[in-house]
């Protein structure tokens, strides 16, 4: 039963793909998008300062 479950999910996560690639392109494209993973990747940059900040807080 959960195999189907999953089956009908990757197969509706294709159709998804397949017809609306254009949409997504243009939102993964969009200046907001790119806005969010460069705050992302200087968060990804700056953990050890967050860590460190934390459990400075913390103590």
């Amino acid at each position: 039963m959960f195999k189907l479950i999953a089956i009908a999910l990757i197969g509706f996560g294709i159709y998804i793909g397949i017809n609306y690639t254009d949409e997504i392109n243009s939102v993964i494209e969009s200046d907001g998008f790119e806005q969010v993973q460069e705050k992302i990747a200087d968060l990804i940059d700056n953990k050890d300062e967050i860590i460190e900040k934390i459990e400075e807080i913390k103590g």
